[in-house]
């Protein structure tokens, strides 16, 4: 063989080995990026539809439910543990504090353990027990301390503490870090848009219902709503739209 012709053989076998190494493409996610560390990520043309809705839907239950609770919690506490005004406040403040100290644990379990989908199905449902037990914790008939303490300052917190810190995270992963720049700032204007309309949406409806009802038809509300958002961000991943 001669010099030329090993040339080319080896140029050869080199752009075969480019072929084989190329990343695989997907039907359903065509776009590819390839990071530092070689690890290569598939992306949707329109992650918009197909990805973040799931994100947007559970991040806008999750508020609505989170503020659905706290407008009323120191009447709450006040009727079903007898507080009075200087120790249900002093509750709530420990109440928020505890939320604003779970996204750590939260955060830590995503990157050495769960990844981010898994986390936050994880403390989503975490978030719906904490939930439900609240609505029973507010059933004059059957309604314990500890159930008001359980469901406040273990499941809830953590639960809603432990989705704060990556479902923003989760929907900015679907987006092309170079092709969807517009979209990704397109994204958090939703995001912070579902926010502030699941605070609105809590922070009236729960209260009226609070005053014209009861507690335990109040809670109802961003139990049920929480439940759908869960579901749907299940079948979501189910769908492999992550």
């Amino acid at each position: 063989m001669t010099k030329s012709s090993e040339l080319k053989s080896n140029s050869g076998v080199e752009e075969l080995v480019k072929q084989d190494s190329s990343p695989v493409v997907d039907s359903k996610k065509p776009l590819t990026w390839t990071d530092a560390s070689g690890n290569v990520y598939h992306y949707y043309e329109h992650p918009m539809m197909q990805a973040t809705i799931f994100v947007l839907v559970q991040e806008l239950c999750e508020r609505l439910a989170f503020y659905g609770i706290t407008p009323n919690l120191q009447t709450f506490l006040k009727e079903f543990l007898g507080y009075n005004d200087t120790a249900a406040n002093t509750y709530i403040s420990a109440f928020q504090a505890v939320i604003y100290v779970t996204p750590l644990v939260a955060a830590v379990l995503a990157d050495t353990l769960l990844g981010v989908y898994n986390t936050i199905l994880v403390f989503s449902v975490v978030y719906t027990i904490g939930l439900a037990l609240l609505c029973l914790a507010s059933v004059e008939s059957i309604s314990e301390p500890w159930m008001v303490h359980m469901s406040l300052m273990v499941l809830i917190t953590f639960g809603s503490g432990g989705i704060k810190s990556c479902v923003n995270v989760m929907g900015a992963q679907q987006f092309h870090p170079v092709l969807h720049k517009a979209q990704i700032t397109r994204f958090f204007t939703y995001f912070y848009a579902s926010i502030n309309l699941g605070g609105l949406v809590g922070g009236l409806v729960t209260p009226i219902l609070v005053e014209k009802v009861s507690f335990f038809v109040a809670y109802l509300v961003p139990f049920f709503a929480f439940v759908i958002a869960t579901t749907f961000f299940l079948i979501g991943g189910i769908m492999g739209r992550f």
